[in-house]
């Protein structure tokens, strides 16, 4: 084959981080684990070079899609170029195209969907017919059905060979297991939860600087209520001891509404604001507590690092959140309290945030791996590395 790039991989975005947060970890992976191989990652999402932080894992930007959430209910607005989402879905599939016409990639990995965000990966499957093309697929789906369509499973069948299962199935049983290969016809590789941070430590050799802190708490996207919750949260951290130390709040601070949460907390001064990025490894490993949110990228964030934490859901339609957090609450000691965000009171955040603060975490025993062995799948798919390097 006539290729230009070893492993191409696709981030779906668009709301959360935890598309592209698997895939800068699979990234960074394949880095590290293969320096020889040439590795580029393709997504709108903005923060995509706060996530990779000082990793070696180059990218191309792709305009963003930005999405609003209405009563659990997602839909697409016009995002920070100002085009209307459905033009976009149509520019960014042939700029997709373009790049997978010019680069030739020896393996293509989609996160989420075979078709991609609006379909947008339509029209570069009739490019570079030799690329061997992958799907990622959450440990727990939900009921996206975009996800079980009859059009995904043809667009699969069509088009992709593999699929990667993020999931552990002594933790979740094989129920998604069976169920994805039921849909698609063909048995995943089941590679473990990948985690973003798990690949980051390799980066400072485990050393972290940073002082001991009472929490970190992460809003990594603004949606409706997400006002109303922190002004919760002021009230609640105003009620906890300020000896337990210092508090962070990570949040995309370029979006309006996280500014504006700020006023909340005048007054709390030992509770400071971050911009999302790598320094929230630092502070999670070195942190008594976290507050989250239950999406994977978060979940698996405080299992890495050992964290006892308060999980929120945001009550979306598909109910993911609410089937992985239960899941995993049973396994997992970090998980410590599970509530809505919307529903939770304020004595129930300073209770659970008490609760946290003297908590003690078990060493985790689901596969965290997930990252290393999607690489290692993914380096010998490309020809020439073996999976059990």
């Amino acid at each position: 084959m006539d290729s230009n790039l070893d492993v191409l991989i696709y981030a779906h975005d668009g709301r959360g981080l935890g598309h592209v947060s698997r895939s800068v970890g699979i990234g960074l992976a394949l880095r590290r684990l293969y320096p020889e191989l040439s590795v580029l990652l393709i997504t709108g999402c903005s923060t995509t070079a706060e996530l990779i932080g000082d990793g070696s894992l180059d990218w191309i930007k792709l305009p963003s899609y930005k999405t609003n959430v209405t009563a659990g209910k997602s839909s697409g607005v016009k995002g920070d170029s100002n085009i209307d989402d459905k033009l976009l879905g149509e520019l960014r599939a042939q700029n997709i195209r373009d790049i997978i016409e010019a680069y030739k990639p020896k393996v293509f990995l989609a996160d989420h969907t075979p078709q991609g965000k609006h379909k947008e990966l339509l029209p570069s499957h009739d490019v570079s017919p030799e690329t061997v093309r992958v799907l990622g697929i959450r440990a727990v789906v939900g009921e996206v059905g975009k996800v079980w369509s009859d059009f995904s499973a043809d667009v699969f069948a069509a088009t992709y060979s593999n699929i990667f299962w993020y999931g552990d199935s002594s933790v979740a049983g094989a129920g998604e297991l069976e169920r994805l290969n039921e849909h698609y016809g063909v048995k995943p590789h089941e590679v473990g939860y990948v985690s973003r941070l798990s690949e980051l430590r390799f980066l400072n050799n485990g050393n972290d600087d940073s002082s001991r802190l009472a929490g970190v708490i992460s809003v990594p996207w603004s949606g409706e209520g997400s006002s109303v919750l922190l002004d919760k949260l002021a009230q609640a951290l105003g009620n906890v001891d300020v000896s337990h130390g210092d508090w962070k709040i990570y949040m995309n601070m370029r979006e309006r509404e996280a500014m504006a949460a700020v006023d909340s907390f005048n007054g709390l001064e030992h509770v400071r604001f971050e911009q999302v990025g790598p320094q929230f490894l630092s502070d999670l490993r070195n942190s008594r507590s976290a507050v989250i949110y239950g999406g994977y990228n978060s979940l698996t964030d405080v299992m890495v690092c050992n964290v006892p934490s308060l999980v929120l859901l945001r009550g979306m339609k598909d109910g993911e959140q609410e089937d992985h957090a239960a899941v995993l609450a049973g396994r997992s000691s970090a998980i410590q309290n599970v509530f809505s965000d919307q529903t939770v009171t304020v004595e129930e955040l300073r209770e659970s945030l008490l609760k946290c603060l003297n908590a003690d975490v078990d060493e985790s025993l689901i596969n965290l791996d997930g990252a290393e062995n999607a690489a290692r799948y993914l380096a010998e798919l490309a020809g020439g590395c073996s999976a059990d390097r």
